[in-house]
């Protein structure tokens, strides 16, 4: 039996949403009753909804909509913009590598000849951008793979273990 993953939790916003709606329903004074006859949803949705312990955006909304309160001011909300977790320095890295291929690809039109792994870090070191190491090597042959998973390039040709890339445009007929 696998394991339920835990809800994310988002720091107290659905009850200060759930309060917002509280409070305009009782400006418009409108009772429980009439909020679930105006939404289609049980007396017990709307009292979760008000408490911020419902797990659907959509019936948030739905509530927001039933008492006219316009979505900018419902999440308007003083939150911290921050990731859970920071990223690893590896995968900064490929964040990085991956930024300085698709200038590559689109400021230099690299691929519009067939292109190595190698040809790529030959031009990087041609640069001074980036220093030849397997690590290097692995990271770029990975992001080309998924390049041509997602239909941008295809591997012309194979030399061996060696993939030759060409932009997907220019696809054999």
């Amino acid at each position: 039996m696998s394991k339920r993953a835990k809800i994310y939790e988002a720091g107290g916003v659905k009850q200060i949403i759930g309060a917002k709606l509280k409070d305009r329903r009782l400006l418009l004074e409108y009772s429980l009753s009439d909020i679930s006859d105006m939404t289609d949803f049980s007396k017990s949705t709307v009292i979760n909804l008000e408490k911020g312990i419902a797990t659907n955006l959509d019936y948030y909304i739905g509530y927001a909509k039933a008492v006219d309160l316009k979505l900018p001011k419902l999440f308007d909300i003083p939150i911290l913009y921050k990731p859970k977790y920071e990223l690893s320095e590896d995968k900064k890295n490929r964040i990085f590598l991956s930024k300085k291929m698709r200038q590559l690809y689109a400021k230099h039109d690299f691929f519009r000849n067939n292109v190595t792994v190698d040809d790529i870090i030959l031009h990087f070191e041609k640069t001074s951008e980036l220093n030849r190491s397997r690590k290097l090597s692995i990271d770029v042959s990975r992001i080309l793979l998924n390049w041509v998973e997602d239909g941008v390039l295809y591997i012309a040709e194979k030399r061996g273990r060696i993939n030759v890339y060409c932009k997907a445009e220019k696809l054999p007929g």
